[in-house]
Order: structure tokens, then C-alpha cells, then sequence
């Protein structure tokens, strides 16, 4: 008879700033993504990363295990837009221009296990970055993406600017500029020879930046006196049940229900479930692939978007 495993006991991908205890792993990690071995990091290195901000240096851990691992660190604006490539940057990959006054948090570095593709260790690690950067006041992140997928267009585009501009109009796909764009970075240029040795790349990389939205209300908050901070906040959850809906607009009234209910309680924040508006794929009535329920909804955004700003 076979053990049935509940969901409380099934291993959770956890993000958390890197220890010394995980450089070991790490560097495995490295070797089995890097075939050059001047791609792959020293021990020494990876002292110097955290060594020189700690707290920019995140992995991913699954079941016990290091499976991604990422590398920050601040700098000037000047710096940052500037023309570079990622040995000067980084230092060597030392992290060792960390600037505890630089306004832009710099990504030297993402790594993903390739064995654990599904778990979103990227995007949850791109998150952690924007946490950070939030959380420290900084206008945003900035780095050097790689294009993968240009040596293999190079006949048909002749440029890495082209490249990176067909990518960003949707005329064509990169594995790397597509996933990056899709999490809110811009494109700033491009650099040549940011890694020579990326031969995918053919040496290029796309200047990507993404600004932090909170960064002018931090500035405005820090610029202003601040007053006494209420005693109490109050918050209401909502038990949320998903059932069908005919259209947005009774799903729009269920929210408003729940918001009015909490209001009335005198409550300062309400609480949905994540993922709620998932409700919306009922609407049409008919069987969408998981693949594209999330596109799926980005329909309903702009709507979304304006009633739940104040005119449910």
C-alpha cells in the first residue's frame, strides 16, 4: 500500500540571502551551467560577494538543495547607463564596486538549475531583486542580459541592436530578452563585448534597467516630516469561494460586496485570496489550457485595473 504524501508535506522553493555554508553548492551549481570554466566563480569570489553586500546575494533552495542563485549590488546612476562590460562592473566578480550610496541596484548574476524548470526559481529571484530594491529606496535595478538566441540570427538581423529591437517589438523570441521583458525591464542599448566568452551572445548583451514605481513616493516620504503613525490598522481577510460567474461585471459586484462589508467594520485594508481573479476564466464558459489562463486574463487588466482603484 502506497504512502500518500499531503501537500504539507511536499518540499517548498524557499528564497533567502546566501550563507557562507552555501558557497559549496553554489559552485556546483556554476560548473553545471558554465562549460567554460572562466565562467564558473572562484570560492574567492563568492567570499568577496558576500563579503561586500551580503544582502544582495539570494538562492533559491528546493528540498534542502541550492537550485539558483543570484548576485547584486549598488551603484551610481552615472555608472550604471554608462558603456561597460561585466568584468569592470563587477570587479572581477568580486562585487568589489559595490557603492552604499549608488541610487541602482546592479544584477551581476542569475544561475537556474535546469533539472528544476517549473518551480519559477527566476522569476521568484527577479522578485527578490525588486523586493530589495524597493525595500532599500534605490530608482531601480539595472544590468547586462544575454541574447542568447543572436549568434543564431546573425545571418538574417547583421546587428545586435536589431536583434534586441526585434525581440522588444515581439518580431522574434530569445529565451533570455523575452523572459526579462516580460518582467517589466526596458531596454536601455546594447554592449559589446560584455562577456566575450559568451559565445551565444557572440559577446553582446542587452543594457536592460527596471525602474522602481515606489521610488518617487520613498523620496516624497523622505523629504516630508513625518507625523505620528496610527495605533491601530485594520485588516479584513476574505474566505473567498470560487464559483462561476456570468461576467465581469458580477464578479466585479462580489469584490464590492466584500469591500463594502469590510468598510462598514470600519477596516483600513481588505485581503482577497491570491489568485481570485482566476474566477474570470468562467465567464466564456468553456475549457482553457493552463498554458494560457494567465494570458488569458491580462483581457480583463484595464477594467480590472480602474475598478478596483476606487470605482468598484
Amino acid at each position: 500500500m502506497s504512502k500518500q504524501v499531503t501537500s504539507e508535506a511536499k518540499p517548498k522553493l524557499i528564497v533567502r540571502n546566501a550563507r557562507t555554508e552555501d558557497e559549496t553548492e553554489i559552485l556546483e551549481l556554476c560548473r553545471k551551467i558554465y562549460v567554460k570554466k572562466e565562467l564558473i566563480y572562484s570560492r574567492d569570489q563568492l567570499h568577496g560577494q558576500l563579503h561586500n553586500f551580503p544582502e544582495g546575494i539570494f538562492v533559491a533552495v528546493f528540498d534542502g538543495h541550492v537550485v539558483g542563485y543570484c548576485a547584486t549590488f549598488c551603484v551610481d546612476e552615472t555608472i550604471a547607463f554608462a558603456p561597460h562590460n561585466w568584468f569592470e562592473i563587477t570587479g572581477g566578480g568580486y562585487a568589489s564596486r559595490h557603492d552604499p550610496e549608488g541610487d541602482w541596484l546592479y544584477g551581476m548574476e542569475v544561475v537556474v538549475d535546469p533539472d528544476y524548470r517549473g518551480l519559477r526559481i527566476g522569476q521568484r529571484l527577479y522578485t527578490a531583486r525588486k523586493a530589495l530594491a524597493t525595500r532599500l529606496g534605490l530608482k531601480g535595478i539595472v544590468f547586462g542580459g544575454r541574447i542568447p538566441g543572436l549568434a543564431k540570427s546573425w545571418k538574417t538581423i547583421g546587428s545586435a541592436e536589431k536583434y534586441v529591437t526585434a525581440v522588444a517589438e515581439k518580431r522574434r523570441r530569445d529565451t533570455v530578452l523575452t523572459f526579462q521583458l516580460r518582467n517589466g525591464f526596458e531596454v536601455h542599448g546594447v554592449l559589446p563585448d560584455y562577456v566575450p566568452d559568451d559565445e551565444p551572445s557572440m559577446g553582446y548583451a542587452a543594457h536592460l534597467f527596471w525602474r522602481n514605481p515606489k521610488y518617487q513616493e520613498i523620496k516624497s516620504l523622505a523629504g516630508r516630516q513625518r507625523g505620528r503613525l496610527p495605533d491601530t490598522v485594520r485588516i479584513g481577510a476574505v474566505q473567498y469561494q470560487q464559483r462561476r460567474v456570468a461576467s465581469f461585471e458580477e464578479f466585479a459586484q462580489q469584490v464590492k460586496y466584500f469591500v463594502d462589508v469590510v468598510a462598514d467594520y470600519k477596516g483600513d485594508f481588505v485581503v482577497f485570496p491570491e489568485l481570485f481573479t482566476l474566477q474570470l476564466l468562467s465567464v466564456e464558459n468553456e475549457q482553457i489550457p493552463a498554458s494560457e489562463a494567465i494570458a488569458h486574463l491580462t483581457r480583463y487588466t484595464e477594467e480590472f485595473a480602474e475598478r478596483i482603484s476606487g470605482q468598484l
